[in-house]
């Protein structure tokens, strides 16, 4: 003879937990789900529970639970006398033995997600109160829209009709949309006090940026399936209203301020730009960037590739590395949380990487992917994007010993396909950073100058392992260094290196007026003459200009005064 009640427990994780629970359930028909080795979620073990039972009932139930003596009882006696009920749950107890405050809730509609589930329930309103049954003293049975996912025992024959849990909800507002299913169907939701357990509220799941944007994703998809895309969309922008935007609004603000006028614009930037010129001109699309520090070595092409359609405005490919340095601030939150989000947002080095449109822009965001790709293990992804690292700085070739921790044909594949134009060239440029470096340590690294752009590199590393142990200090400690730190860079922000964009493109105008020709030769003064790619900048802009203007003055050759923002014309 089959039990009238099954209990379903999924567990990950909280073994000692799960120990008390299953010793307060010792003359039960259990199924436990062991989501330890593969996580599939909790709508998904619990599916796979419920095709083992055979009972009338199930009862589910966290495995950080302990259940009291008769409680079973007690829920089965009222399914058996309330035959329109379908689902009854029991009132949680912390391990003090007092009722959780919260427990039990009125429909989740848009108008309640608004109040109840974002800041707006700090203020009192009436929407969030009788959402939270605020009002019920929870000593007498309560008709409820939905009961919590901890503890409930439903219908087996009910379960199975409405289709059981949704599959999508990895975790989290699996039990609202189960519940709404119910009372669609038109059965009753009780919460029964008589009934009471004691929940371990959190210890089999944590805390942790990836549980809170899994909570985010549910919330998302529970609104985006009963109420349509806009309101999702509504929900999830007013609810995610919290430290994350706040990183994202100041790390917008920061990236765009004045970006027009300010821009950096430096030689190798330029390079890059001309590069793309002569690419957009026919010329080709190159195999090679610009050369590197390394004068035997050339950076990836593949930022020239991105300037080809941007290069139409020169503030153009400005405005694409601010974009996307938003977005990094936005995604690194999913690999270190709200900490790593303002920091990246506020970081000096961050934010004039952003507002440079240069080939090093692009790695904090690339390294974000990279490792959200390597968390997933999407080895065909991550090993393409690690190459895509090594095309936009070869001293990423750090990162390289990553691919050995995960060595899959998939990811080796991704990342042959990332360094592509690296292996046609040739082995020299595939692998001369080893030689490099091997030449410089032996010779102690003596005359290496430190650019920003290695520190670029170590960036997203840096941050995260900064934030790794932020969020492992007391929230308000934790904020208030953040303040000071916020205090302290953006007091000592710079958005701009050298003379400014418009100070530039000013005198690359004058220079055009008296240039009799799309190409005057422009020779520079001050310490960085020695370098080719220091007149570039100038000789983009009076390219630029010559496109929508034909020359028409008098002299080809021009002496530039960086320092003072002069020239001079040589006969």
């Amino acid at each position: 003879m089959s039990p009238r009640v099954s209990i379903i427990i999924v567990k990950y994780q909280a073994e000692k937990e799960l120990a008390a629970c299953l010793a307060s359930l010792k003359n039960y028909h259990v199924i436990v789900v062991d989501n330890n080795k593969i996580n599939r979620g909790y709508a998904v073990g619990n599916n796979l529970g419920a095709k083992q039972a055979k009972s009338e009932y199930l009862l589910i139930l966290n495995p950080d639970t302990v259940v009291s003596p008769g409680a079973i009882e007690s829920l089965t006696s009222f399914l058996d006398s309330h035959p329109k009920a379908g689902i009854v749950a029991p009132l949680l107890l912390d391990p003090s033995g007092r009722p959780y405050p919260l427990q039990g809730t009125r429909e989740l509609t848009p108008l309640t997600g608004l109040f109840a589930l974002s800041f707006l329930n700090r203020l009192p309103n009436p929407i969030s109160r009788r959402y939270w049954l605020a009002d019920w003293d929870k000593k007498d049975p309560c008709q409820v829209d939905v009961v919590p996912g901890t503890a409930f025992l439903i219908r087996r024959n009910l379960f199975n009709r409405i289709g059981r849990f949704d599959e999508k909800f990895f975790l989290y507002f699996e039990e609202s949309d189960l519940c709404r299913r119910v009372r669609l169907k038109g059965w009753e939701i009780y919460m029964y006090p008589p009934a009471k357990i004691m929940h371990h509220w959190g210890a089999s799941t944590p805390k942790s940026p990836r549980i809170q944007a899994i909570f985010s994703a549910s919330r998302f998809y529970y609104f985006r399936k009963h109420f349509g895309l806009f309101w999702a969309v509504v929900v999830h922008l007013v609810c995610s209203f919290s430290l994350l935007w706040t990183a994202i609004i100041l790390g917008t603000f920061l990236r765009f301020y004045r970006l027009p006028s300010l821009m950096p614009f430096i030689g190798d930037q330029a390079w890059f730009y001309l590069s793309a010129r002569d690419a957009l001109l026919g010329r080709g699309l190159p195999l090679l960037g610009i050369t590197a520090s390394i004068t035997w070595l050339h950076q990836g092409p593949l930022w020239t590739y991105f300037l080809v359609p941007l290069i139409a405005h020169p503030v153009l490919p400005a405005v694409f590395t601010s974009v996307l340095g938003v977005v990094s601030v936005y995604l690194i939150y999913f690999l270190g949380g709200w900490s790593a989000s303002l920091l990246l947002a506020t970081l000096p080095l961050a934010v004039l990487q952003s507002r440079m449109p240069y080939h090093t822009s692009l790695i904090p965001l690339i390294s974000i992917i990279y490792f959200l790709l390597l968390r997933r293990r999407r080895d065909f992804l991550a090993g393409l994007f690690l190459g895509f690292l090594y095309q936009l700085h070869l001293l990423t070739f750090i990162f390289w010993p990553l691919l050995f921790l995960r060595l899959r044909p998939r990811q080796i594949a991704g990342f042959l396909l990332g360094i592509l134009p690296f292996l046609i060239v040739g082995p020299v440029q595939t692998f001369g950073i080893f030689a490099w470096i091997a030449k410089h340590a032996l010779t102690g690294f003596g005359g290496s100058t430190i650019s920003t752009a290695y520190l670029v590199v170590l960036l997203v590393p840096a941050i995260l392992i900064a934030s790794w142990f932020l969020n492992r200090l007391p929230k308000l400690f934790r904020i208030l260094l953040i303040m000071i730190y916020l205090g302290f860079s953006i007091w000592n922000l710079e958005f701009t290196l050298g003379p400014s964009f418009s100070s530039r493109l000013s005198l690359s105008k004058a220079i055009f007026s008296q240039s009799r020709t799309t190409d005057p030769e422009l020779v520079m003064d001050g310490p960085g003459s020695k370098f080719r790619s220091y007149s570039m900048p100038y000789e983009y802009l009076v390219w630029r200009l010559s496109r929508s203007t034909p020359p028409s003055g008098t002299h080809s050759r021009f002496l530039i005064h960086e320092s003072s923002q002069t020239f001079e014309v040589l006969k």
